[in-house]
């Protein structure tokens, strides 16, 4: 079938193409209300060495080459269901995620939180940047670290807006969409291809089975002048004389055919006379 017979097809079946075609609306509808667009906030925190390990007048950018393993003690924490219990719980719709940057080549910790609006985003946000220096101080607390050993945070960068996050509910519209637009088209096409083969059905004429018998041998016998269309014409038939054929005789015998015993017979009588 070409795209000429399908574009007939469509519009023969004009109002199945429409009914398809709200019903793609409605099921595109449905797709943005289930599936909302998202809002992400992003922030960036490097850990900080401590006095001793930086020394008097030096640079704390310098020595962030062992601060690897601690940052990733933090991290670990939040991967707990423990931390997401506590800063999830605000939000049903609340995800975050803590992870070391692998970008850099350094402590740097980066947070990502998901939500549904930009105001959850936001706050969950500001409360997990905030939350690290505590976590921090408190696992050093827990194993004794002296004061002058103690390391700090510093916020790199953090989102004061959320960006919109659509790529979720732009794939299930692309998807819903396409298949509902296939179907319409497949359910018109095959309606169309149905109406018709009865149609057809329908308008062929009836025939009988076929006569067999002599052929006819003559001109074509046309309806008379002033018959009417759809009238019954009767059927003329020609006949033949019958075919007589004579009847088969056979021959005489010849002599020297006949049987074999009369030979001595014919023999004694020529001898006697």
């Amino acid at each position: 079938m070409s795209f000429l017979d399908v574009i007939a097809a469509l519009g023969r079946q004009w109002l199945v193409l429409v009914t398809g075609l709200l019903a793609t609306a409605a099921l595109a509808w449905g797709v943005t209300v289930v599936s909302p667009p998202v809002y992400t906030a992003r922030a960036l925190v490097v850990l900080v060495p401590s006095e001793q390990l930086v020394g008097e007048g030096g640079n704390p950018f310098l020595a962030l080459g062992g601060l690897d393993l601690p940052a990733r003690v933090v991290v670990a924490y939040y991967e707990s269901d423990v931390a997401h219990d506590r800063f999830a719980s605000g939000s049903p719709d609340a995800e975050y995620v803590v992870a070391i940057e692998e970008s850099t080549r350094g402590p740097v910790i980066a947070i990502d939180v998901t939500d549904a609006t930009p105001q959850a985003t936001l706050k969950t946000l500001d409360q997990l940047t905030a939350s690290i220096p505590v976590e921090l101080q408190r696992l050093q607390d827990e194993v004794d670290v002296p004061k002058s050993s103690i390391m700090s945070t510093l916020v790199l960068a953090k989102d004061e807006r959320t960006k919109t996050d659509s790529s979720d509910m732009v794939r299930l519209l692309i998807a819903a969409v396409s298949g509902g637009l296939v179907l319409t088209g497949i359910a018109a096409v095959g309606l169309d291809g149905i109406r018709r083969s009865r149609r057809a059905r329908k308008q062929a004429p009836v025939t009988g089975p076929p006569v067999i018998g002599p052929p006819l041998i003559g001109p074509p016998v046309g309806p008379p002048v002033g018959q009417q269309v759809g009238q019954r014409v009767p059927v003329q038939t020609v006949r033949f004389p019958p075919i007589t054929t004579p009847p088969l005789r056979n021959p005489p015998p010849d002599a020297r055919e006949r049987h074999p015993d009369d030979a001595p017979a014919k023999a004694s009588t020529a001898d006697s006379r």
